[in-house]
């Protein structure tokens, strides 16, 4: 599947051993060696759709890494609010066993990438511009030249499509008219230092140095549609 995506996209959302300003680790060795396996059961039982198309590939690497990684480490990793930033690093994870929806984005987001899919993480720093609303993060999945947002196991309690013929964003819990209301501004982030934009860190607005791109605009055109 490796074979369908753009270099610049390889380098920036595959690459790269860090998003945020989460703790740095090498992880990538890690997961590559739990997900492998899996990686080579999948290409065997799905060889053909596996090297030709790119959305249905994509989406069985992503349904089996979201399903499958979270109880490859010892225990099975949970969602539990409020630990960003005391446990959001992949290693953190791991040694606690649980993170809230930053800490799990991140962790998917390196799983995905250990095994060559291009993943960023997303998301808003206040609901409906106010932060007594709270904030939420997610992650985006780069499928045929396109990213699409989806979400964590532990976090949205199932695993969602993400291949051309199922993929629905109304299915997520905070895709909707009332969470993209138009005061919701939404960012992912990326590598170039060069951005426009920055990635704003909810649990520390004075940190403005982490690259990002603003996807404001089109997940209230998404979302807005949603009821």
């Amino acid at each position: 599947w490796t074979s369908h995506i753009p270099k610049d996209i390889f380098y920036e959302y595959v690459l790269p051993f860090a998003l945020i300003n989460e703790g740095r680790s090498n992880w990538r060795p890690l997961f590559h060696d739990a997900l492998s396996p899996l990686m080579k059961e999948l290409i065997e039982l799905n060889s053909d759709e596996i090297r030709w198309n790119d959305s249905a590939s994509i989406d069985k690497v992503y349904k089996v890494v979201n399903e499958k990684v979270w109880s490859m480490f010892g225990k099975n990793i949970y969602f539990k609010s409020g630990q960003t930033p005391l446990i959001y690093d992949p290693m953190s994870v791991i040694a606690f066993g649980y993170a809230s929806c930053t800490g799990l984005s991140i962790f998917l987001v390196n799983a995905l990438r250990s095994v060559g899919v291009p993943a960023r993480l997303a998301g808003t720093p206040a609901w409906n511009g106010s932060a007594e609303n709270g904030n939420h993060s997610w992650i985006e999945v780069y499928v045929n030249n396109e990213w699409r947002f989806t979400e964590s196991l532990p976090a949205a309690n199932g695993v969602i499509s993400i291949a051309d013929d199922s993929y629905d964003p109304c299915n997520f819990w905070f895709c909707n008219s009332f969470k993209f209301d138009g005061q919701t501004r939404v960012y992912a982030t990326r590598l170039d230092a060069s951005a426009d934009d920055n990635f704003p860190l909810a649990w520390d607005a004075s940190d403005t140095g982490v690259p990002g791109v603003d996807r404001t605009d089109f997940m209230t055109l998404t979302c807005s549609a949603c009821a």
